[in-house]
């Protein structure tokens, strides 16, 4: 489900060091666990058990297993969570979260600790290491449900962070649901802008464009609430890059331009690595070969000065595609190969940085190495319906090679009826398709 985008609605603040004496001081909190709502909602879902023959077969109020399941409550009885794991069929680890703390001693400790976390940037602190399940786990061992609802609320905004940054979008959207509420009941206006920003971030995730476009349109309209610059510009980024796979570039342009602004008044944070990259990527497809080189270069030297390599790495592919479109198909591979290394390194590669590679490799001739690596990616567990509609349009590129136009028909019609579900009709496709670039200045007369 990888999407690649600004985290723009995590807890902002001066990072404050979370002090080590969290990561090692085990408590004793004895004879309950820490339970995984997430798993424990999947487990449901896949098994299709009703909440309520859950409960009457454990023995449990119907509320419990809600307030289970929505993370609510985040410790149970040893005795409950065997009965949960032998009902369910699974393991007792499948159901809980495992870390090296379990939860923090007293309660002035705990909520000491919270606090730390929501002053804490918590992207800057964890994104170059990528220890976001031990974030995680921190983050929840913190939660106690006596705490005060703003504390809460941003806490849970801080899982919704961790989630966005695993690719976990069921975690990112039960996490922000409940930090809305929580924001709400308490009257923090800030706190529940930034949840509904975040519940946008996790519609992008899976390719929702109108239901992402609506929660950031409702964000700018309230841009005196965000705290910090960089969160604005942020939700500014996630919303260019809604409005480009939208197919409405040049509302994408004007967007990113807006976001760039804004981003000159921050300092250098991972969510502008990330929104210098989407911009490369915009103006790629729009054969704006100058623009996308700059954007690059901005990328890659913020990296250098937060230490951050993935948005670098992820720009090897968009040189190489501009490489390949000026027909330098040797340099271009090149590049592939180059990528190709540093994705192993990488967490969470997108789809469309690889289909990126595969676009490459098709055109230097590579159709056997390309073929290949899309029918892989084809076959990923992808919940990103706009990658998906993309990896089907690429497909039909290679059969289209093969001479098969009807398979390739085929093709186009899948990724049309995802265009169109998702709410990007403006990519569906009335012909065969060629590359996969506009040309911006016959799309500006077009417009003017």
């Amino acid at each position: 489900m990888s999407r690649i985008f600004s985290a723009a609605c995590g807890t902002c603040g001066d990072i404050k060091p979370v002090p080590a004496a969290l990561y090692t001081q085990a408590i004793a909190r004895k004879k309950t666990v820490l339970v995984n709502a997430e798993a424990l909602r999947k487990v449901l879902d896949e098994k299709e058990i009703k909440q309520w023959w859950l409960a009457r077969r454990i023995g449990v109020d119907r509320k419990s297993i809600t307030r289970w399941v929505n993370g609510q409550t985040q410790r149970i009885s040893e005795d409950n969570i065997k009965s949960l794991a032998a009902e369910l069929d699974c393991s007792i680890e499948q159901l809980t979260v495992h870390d090296s703390l379990e939860a923090l001693g007293s309660r002035e400790d705990r909520w000491n600790a919270a606090r730390r976390l929501q002053d804490s940037n918590l992207t800057e602190m964890v994104g170059p290491s990528y220890s976001w399940e031990l974030a995680e786990s921190l983050i929840r061992s913190t939660i106690d449900p006596e705490m005060p609802l703003d504390l809460q609320a941003a806490l849970y905004m801080q899982l919704a962070v961790c989630g966005i940054y695993m690719h976990k979008h069921e975690m990112v959207r039960s996490t922000a649901e409940i930090a809305l509420r929580k924001a709400t009941e308490y009257g923090d206006e800030t706190l529940a802008l930034r949840a509904e920003t975040m519940l946008g971030n996790e519609a992008l995730m899976i390719g929702e464009l109108t239901r992402a476009v609506g929660f950031y349109d409702k964000a700018i309209q309230s841009r005196d609430k965000f705290a910090k610059p960089s969160k604005l510009a942020g939700t500014l980024s996630n919303y260019a890059m809604a409005l480009h796979m939208r197919g409405d570039y040049l509302e994408a342009l004007a967007m990113f331009d807006e976001a760039v602004s804004v981003w000159q008044e921050a300092e250098p944070v991972i969510s502008m690595t990330t929104a210098w990259f989407l911009k490369a990527r915009l103006h790629s497809e729009l054969m704006m070969l100058d623009e996308a080189y700059e954007a690059i270069e901005h990328c890659r030297e913020v990296c250098r000065q937060i230490s951050f390599r993935k948005s670098a790495n992820m720009c090897i592919a968009i040189s190489a595609d501009l490489s390949s479109m000026q027909d330098r198909h040797e340099e271009a591979v090149a590049m592939v190969r180059e990528a190709q290394v540093a994705f192993e390194e990488t967490p969470n590669v997108s789809p469309e940085s690889n289909e990126c590679l595969i676009r490459v490799l098709r055109r230097a001739g590579h159709v056997e190495e390309s073929r290949a690596s899309l029918e892989e990616l084809m076959a990923r567990n992808i919940d990103d319906r706009y990658s998906i509609a993309r990896l089907y349009v690429e497909m039909a590129r290679h059969l289209m090679l093969d001479g098969n136009e009807g398979a390739a028909w085929d093709c186009v019609e899948k990724a049309n009826e995802l265009y169109t579900d998702i709410g990007a009709p403006k990519r569906v496709m009335k012909e065969l398709p060629g590359e996969s670039y506009i040309d911006f200045h016959s799309l500006q007369n077009q417009s003017s």
